[in-house]
């Protein structure tokens, strides 16, 4: 076959669209993009603000390939939309940034966490050549930046990819303080995953989850210092040479030197006298409910941390595969969770965490809940903890229907006083904690450790 007859393999070649993306792969890479820029609204919004730059959108998708393939490669120039010429450098430094790779560690084949990515970098890529007269002429001029401003476009890449990288790590980090996890959020559709992602970003969870953390630390610092003499109990006396046992009888024949032989001898022998002691044995612990004031007293940081307390009696319900069930209040049920063995769903725990505060109080529709599930299979065992800050009180009929149900039942109810009086509490509690209005970590991890200790 002669080299004219392959002339009509050039003409098909010319004839074939070229692609806006300099970012090489089959046609079906652009459905994830897609998919993502069709259900987060940010992005939208973010292509939206910046029209006057008309090839941004395929710089935002060439960012999002790069975070999300594999094994991302450059297309040939030739096969590229002369439209979108202007992105080649941008594309070229983003793939030789060191922080692009780091960042790929953690959004390879991840729509959402490409999505959080490209979304952190395409803000910051057009704040910086919105800053720069001259990589804005030549974005909206729709021609490649003239190569005395490389290095303004390298510090632009650059920031870019740090800015996409330190998204990307809060992502994970966010995810992991509200105890999500990759197969969890793959059953969610990925409109609801992106607007997860978007919420949990927000101020108001990043404290949350910060207190969470917090909480969790003090808890787990508690337990093991504290409260780690309490582990195991006397049970009777018996010979060895566990010298950390030794009876202090023994150990006085040190200081006389006619009985250190003795003592020495009995050492190698084992039959010195000793405390034996046993681990002491902890009772199954039993499901958890939590009962949560959502009035308007306790707007903001008080709030805030009651959440936290709840979030963080859940996530040790699932650690320690106990049934949780939590209510919040106002003057009467405002939202009533029940998860079995402590899971639950990402939408779940949002719903969780999302609730206002606002309107009265009163103090028996929770406890009546309570004890509805006190007198279901699952609950029968639970104890109760309630969080509030005090501004109610119960009627005699219903005071005295609690304390004969406690004392027939054997529950109990471990009260959280923010701020307020308590006095209410002390009469059908059996501990109640006094907190100050924006309780510190010290109080806080104290009562937490006491509360997952129980």
């Amino acid at each position: 076959m002669s080299v004219e007859d392959l002339s009509f393999v050039n003409r098909f070649l010319d004839d074939t669209p070229r692609s806006p993306q300099h970012i090489d792969g089959p046609r079906a890479d652009r459905f994830a993009w897609e998919d993502v820029s069709e259900k987060s609204q940010a992005i939208q919004d973010l292509i939206q603000a910046h029209k006057r730059w008309p090839a941004f959108p395929a710089l935002l998708q060439d960012t999002f390939q790069v975070f999300y393939k594999m094994n991302p490669t450059l297309r040939d120039p030739e096969r590229v939309d002369p439209a979108s010429a202007e992105n080649r450098p941008y594309v070229e430094q983003i793939l030789q940034e060191p922080a692009t790779q780091q960042t790929r560690t953690q959004t390879q084949l991840d729509e959402l966490a490409s999505a959080v990515a490209t979304l952190a970098a395409g803000k910051k890529f057009a704040e910086q050549i919105a800053a720069n007269p001259e990589l804005d002429q030549a974005i909206q001029q729709k021609t490649p930046p003239p190569p005395q401003i490389q290095g303004a476009l390298a510090k632009a890449t650059r920031r870019a990819m740090q800015a996409a990288g330190d998204e990307a790590q809060d992502l994970q980090s966010q995810l992991i303080s509200w105890g999500l996890d990759a197969a969890q959020l793959q059953t969610m559709p990925l409109g609801e995953r992106l607007a997860m992602a978007h919420d949990l970003m927000q101020p108001k969870f990043r404290q949350v989850a910060d207190l969470i953390g917090r909480l969790r630390n003090l808890a787990r610092a508690r337990q093991g210092g504290s409260l780690r003499h309490l582990r195991d109990k006397l049970y009777r006396v018996t010979q060895g040479n566990d010298l950390s046992r030794v009876l202090p009888v023994e150990i006085s024949a040190l200081n006389d030197p006619l009985r250190q032989l003795d003592f020495g001898r009995r050492f190698l022998e084992g039959q010195l006298a000793q405390y034996d002691v046993r681990p002491i044995q902890r009772e199954g612990r039993g499901p958890i409910l939590c009962a949560i004031d959502c009035s308007g007293s306790m707007h903001g940081a008080r709030m805030e941390w009651a959440a936290a307390v709840g979030l963080g009696l859940m996530d040790t319900a699932r650690r320690q595969k106990r049934d949780f069930g939590g209510v919040f209040f106002n003057g009467d049920l405002v939202a009533e969770f029940v998860f079995p063995k402590g899971k639950a769903s990402p939408q779940d725990i949002l719903k969780f965490a999302q609730v206002g505060a606002s309107g009265g109080t009163s103090f028996e529709p929770p406890l009546t809940w309570a004890m509805n599930q006190l007198e279901t299979q699952r609950f029968k065992n639970a104890d109760i903890t309630f969080i509030t800050d005090g501004a109610s009180r119960v009627g005699d009929g219903f005071y005295r229907d609690l304390m004969a149900k406690k004392r027939a039942w054997g529950f109990r109810i471990f009260s959280i006083l923010i701020g307020g009086v308590g006095e209410e509490l002390l009469g059908w509690s059996d501990r109640v904690w006094g907190l100050a209005g924006s309780p510190d970590d010290n109080a806080a991890g104290d009562v937490f450790a006491e509360l997952v200790a129980m």
